[in-house]
């Protein structure tokens, strides 16, 4: 038993002076550590806390032992360097790194560095990293020397090298010169040589078009004669032609010689208008005085008119006197012969005496117009009409057919019309067809004037229709059915229009919730970010400075007053934001009330300096809903101003006439790009309510110059 004891008494002793052992291996780590002449730092990876620095290191960057350990390693380092994030980098991927970064000493000043780091795990398994800090400072000096004489070196040598080249370049240049010169006496002598030849080319071609241009001319002036000669006799043809149309056309033929003013006159002239003519010829100043006084110079006009331009045609109507005074309408119309140039010689037209057909064109028109203000009205009736109106003439068998029956069963009838036997006796389901076709018969040979039946129709797509048919029957005096016009009406169309309408109401009315849900999501979302982004932070702070506190010291008395005001500033956003939510101000007080406290508060809060001209708004002319909606475009935009606008004064106008109410918030800030895509939602959710009134929401804004919102309702919302 004793001999056991002394087993386990011995490892014991052996521990204990491992342990001893090994702290003073530590003291001398910590004393090497201390005493390196490299600067070296061990900070903690995960939270960059600096937890040991040597002596090399504090001298370096100008701090106490003491302060270093309450810094981390942002500050001593420029972290947002490209050079510093490429390093870290490295390490994560390999364990350790080098590079050239920017060290940060405690007066601020940035020293150029190269550090060496490399990641460790400590004690309890913490990864730490230690980085060795030396200053390169004199060294990028001496590369800058180092550089400064190289670039002096090149410059000189730069200067010798142009020297010698331009030496070189001013013999090119008279070598070239020279060149220039011979090139220039031998191209002359060649361009005389060659000058001398085209001027003998010249001479001989000129010589051999001269002779071809004879020959051509020749033969042009004897197809010129020929031609000449065929034109005389076709005309010469053509005016025995027209002399003889003259004569027996009912219309008045006229020929008109512009060269000499006379005009050629068919022989009808007499019968149509009584005038008789010698030689059936009139000068042009003649038949102006057949015009009527009225019409007279805008007819002469309007003929030299067609004269004087391009056209090929003319074509008119006017009043012509007769011979025993009565007037005549009349319509003419001529073609116009032009020569080589374009110049009207000749005008080859008729007139043509329209009085009687005037007064039959007047009273048929008449006739028409009550015909198709009939038929307009029976047309209109089929279209507007729900039921398919159909109209049968019994004695030509043909029926009309509304535009409804193709909606309704799928059948295109065109012109709406068919034939009642052959046509419509196909739409009849094959079971109902018999019985119809029998009562149909038996009404019409009756002496009653209604017919009335429910039957079956057979769709196109081949389904059945219900449809219920109503008609009267139009006879003669004799009793004898000839017409007879009715309505179809389908049962089964109501009734899925019924169930349509249903559907749809059902539809409307989950949509109406749907939109009660989302504008309740969307108030507490607002709720929810301004909790989250604003108040939450401001009680997190308050909470550090407290839990600060807790911990006692000489700070304690100001860790607990700056928590109060935390704490305070919380409460008056909280306040603020219930008043926002609130919408009782402006039932009790007004919109322009509430847009007056608005801005009230947010001077209270900040520098800015809001100033309200709303004297020329009418709350009565505005519904409650509209208030609210601007109220709110108000709170959004003011919002908008605090967070990015870094204004100092604001200008919020609200002014109205009879058609239009007019919201405009200026500020004086650094503006933004009205082109360029917004991150935030501030900018759609005003362009949104706006948009729920019918109202429009412009910005207008440049960088550095401010922003203008401008929003507009109509009035009538």
């Amino acid at each position: 038993m004793r001999k056991v004891s002394q087993n386990i008494s011995k490892p014991t002793t052996t521990a204990n002076k491992k342990s001893t052992a090994t702290h003073a291996d530590d003291n001398l780590s910590q004393l090497a550590f201390d005493n390196v002449a490299e600067a070296h730092v061990i900070i903690i990876v995960s939270t960059g806390k600096i937890i040991m620095a040597n002596s090399a290191c504090c001298k370096l960057l100008g701090y106490s032992k003491k302060e270093l350990l309450t810094k981390k390693r942002a500050d001593i380092f420029d972290i947002k360097e490209g050079s510093f994030k490429k390093m870290m980098k490295q390490r994560t991927a390999e364990g350790k790194s080098k590079a050239l970064v920017f060290a940060i000493k405690k007066s601020g000043k940035p020293l150029p560095c190269e550090i060496t780091s490399a990641v460790f795990i400590g004690e309890h398994g913490i990864e730490k990293s230690i980085t060795t800090i030396t200053d390169v400072t004199v060294r990028l000096q001496n590369q800058k020397n180092i550089d400064s004489r190289k670039a002096k070196i090149v410059a000189d040598d730069i200067v010798k090298v142009a020297t010698k080249q331009k030496a070189i370049d001013v013999k090119k240049e008279k070598v070239v010169a020279d060149n220039i010169v011979m090139a220039k006496s031998k191209q002359k002598a060649i361009d005389v040589k060659k000058e001398k030849i085209i001027a003998n080319n010249i001479v001989i071609a000129k010589s051999k078009q001269k002779n071809i241009d004879k020959q051509k001319q020749k033969i042009v002036d004897d197809n010129i004669a020929e031609a000449l000669a065929k034109a005389d006799a076709m005309l010469a043809e053509n005016n025995e032609w027209i002399k003889y149309i003259a004569q027996s056309s009912y219309d008045v033929m006229w020929d008109w010689d512009t060269t000499t003013g006379q005009i050629y006159v068919g022989d009808s002239i007499a019968e149509v208008f009584g005038y008789k003519l010698k030689n059936n010829t009139m000068d042009f100043r003649d038949f102006c005085h057949c015009l009527v006084t009225g019409e007279r110079e805008a007819v002469e006009n309007k003929l030299l008119q067609a004269v004087a331009s391009g056209s090929k045609t003319w074509e008119d109507s006017f009043t012509l006197k007769r011979r025993d005074g009565s007037l005549a309408a009349t319509t003419s119309r001529a073609s116009i012969v032009r020569d080589d140039e374009g110049k009207a010689i000749r005008l080859i037209g008729a007139i043509q005496d329209v009085s009687s057909e005037q007064d039959l064109g007047k009273k048929l028109q008449e006739q028409i117009a009550m015909h198709e203000e009939e038929s307009e009205k029976f047309l209109l009736a089929t279209r507007l009409s729900f039921d398919v109106i159909w109209d049968w003439n019994l004695t030509t068998n043909d029926v009309f057919i509304g535009e409804g029956f193709e909606e309704l069963f799928g059948y295109h009838i065109k012109n709406n019309k068919g034939n009642m036997i052959t046509d419509w006796s196909n739409y009849l389901h094959p079971d109902d067809k018999k019985i119809i076709k029998k009562e149909l018969h038996l009404a019409i040979i009756s002496s009653t004037m209604k017919w009335e039946h429910a039957y079956r129709v057979t769709r196109a797509n081949g389904s059945e229709a219900r449809v219920y048919v109503r008609a009267s029957i139009i006879r003669d005096t004799a009793g004898k059915a000839y017409r007879m016009i009715g309505a179809m009406q389908d049962l089964s169309r109501q009734k899925e229009l019924e169930e349509k309408l249903d559907i749809e109401i059902r539809l409307k009315e989950k949509q109406i919730t749907d939109a009660a849900e989302d504008a309740k999501e969307m108030e507490r979302s607002n709720i929810g970010k301004e909790l989250h982004d604003n108040i939450n932070q401001l009680l997190g702070a308050s909470r550090m400075f407290l839990e600060m506190a807790k911990k006692g010291g000489p700070n304690t008395a100001m860790y607990l007053s700056r928590s109060s005001e935390y704490t305070l500033t919380a409460i008056e956003e909280i306040r603020k934001l219930s008043k926002g939510l609130s919408t009782d101000i402006i039932k009790n007080l007004g919109l322009c009330a509430a847009i007056e406290n608005i801005a009230d508060d947010t001077m209270e809060v900040s520098s800015l300096k809001i100033k309200c001209a709303l004297y020329s708004f009418n709350e009565k002319s505005v519904n409650e809903k509209l208030k609210l909606n601007i109220f709110r475009i108000v709170q959004e935009q003011l919002n908008n101003i605090i967070k990015h606008a870094k204004a100092r004064k604001i200008t919020i106008k609200l002014l109205q006439n009879k058609k239009m109410v007019q919201l405009a918030i200026t500020d004086d800030g650094i503006g933004f790009d009205t082109l360029k895509k917004q991150n935030g939602i501030g900018v759609d959710n005003i362009k949104s309510r706006a948009a729920t009134y019918n109202g429009t929401a412009d910005f207008v804004s440049q960088p550095g110059r401010g922003c203008e919102l401008r929003v507009a309702f109509p009035i009538a919302v």
